[in-house]
This record gives C-alpha cells, sequence and structure tokens, in this order.
C-alpha cells in the first residue's frame, strides 16, 4: 500500500489556498484588491488569481459540452484518495459532504458547500491518518468492496456508508 503521508503537506497548502475563495466572496476579493494596489503593491497579482478562480467557479458549463473520457483505474490499485473520489460510492459533492460530516469532528456539512471534491477527500485522509494503520487498510477494502459490487438502491449506498463510518469511528460491527 502506497502511503499518502508525502504528500499531506502539499494537500494542506492546497487546501489552506482554496480556502480563501470559500471564506471571502468574490466582491470582497475586489475590497481587498483595491486596498492592497495602494498599501500592498505584491499581493495584487495574487489576488487578481483568486478573482480568476472565483469568476470561473461561478461560470456554468454547457451541457453538450462532452466531458474528457477518464480512464478508470483497476479497482485493486485504487487508493482512499481515489475511491472517496469515485462517483460510483458518491454520486455527488453533497454526498460526500455528508459522509464527511458523519466522520469528521465538528464539521459541519456547510463548511463543505462550495468545496471540490477532492479537497473534501482530502480532508477525510487527514482526518484518517490520525487513526492506526489498520482502519485505513479496512477502510480502503470495503470501499473497493462497494465499487465491485452493484450498488442498485440508495439502501446500498447508504448501508456501505454506515460501515464505513463505523470503521472509522472504531465500532464492532
Amino acid at each position: 500500500m502506497v502511503e499518502d503521508r508525502k504528500h499531506r503537506s502539499l494537500m494542506q497548502f492546497v487546501k489552506k489556498i482554496l480556502d480563501i475563495t470559500s471564506y471571502h466572496s468574490k466582491d470582497d476579493l475586489v475590497a481587498f484588491r483595491s486596498v492592497a494596489s495602494s498599501e500592498y503593491p505584491a499581493v495584487v497579482p495574487l489576488i487578481d488569481e483568486y478573482i480568476r478562480l472565483a469568476k470561473r467557479a461561478d461560470t456554468e458549463v454547457s451541457a453538450k459540452v462532452a466531458k474528457p473520457a477518464r480512464k478508470r483505474v483497476p479497482t485493486g490499485q485504487m487508493h482512499l484518495f481515489d475511491l472517496l473520489r469515485d462517483k460510483r460510492l458518491f454520486s455527488s459533492n453533497a454526498e460526500l459532504a455528508e459522509f464527511a460530516e458523519k466522520i469528521l469532528p465538528n464539521i459541519k456539512s456547510n463548511r463543505f458547500d462550495k468545496m471540490a471534491r477532492g479537497d473534501i477527500a482530502a480532508r477525510i485522509i487527514e482526518y484518517i491518518e490520525s487513526k492506526d494503520r489498520r482502519t485505513r487498510e479496512e477502510l480502503e477494502a470495503s470501499m473497493r468492496e462497494a465499487v465491485e459490487s452493484p450498488i442498485s438502491k440508495p439502501s446500498d449506498k447508504k448501508s456501505f456508508a454506515s460501515k464505513w463510518e463505523a470503521i472509522i469511528k472504531g465500532i464492532e460491527l
């Protein structure tokens, strides 16, 4: 199993960078830019990039745009980050955010409203890394099993999510 710890500091850094757009509106960023232009001119290009990022987040994508074909990683090679982002397990960001809310202590779901799928997965992984290695291995094995099995009903998804929650919280099944 490949350790994700070597990327932990990078993931935390990226998460902090992206959190700025979660905490501040586009209007806030424009106001910051006007103040920075006279007080901190070196920061203006950085704020401009955040404004561009916020504008891109507001853009609606046409349904006619074809999604690029994604190569599926064989299930046996998928790691926790890939599994958490896989749409077969969590078909929407809201489902992943709901799962994160259940397992992460002191986090409210509205905290995840505007976060990218990868960012939510990164938060979950950071928390799981604080647990013992066995927890992570059990969770990965159970998620791989869920990906391989046909999940046909919403109740199937809920039972898998409940099982994963029990694994993470250390509850005996």
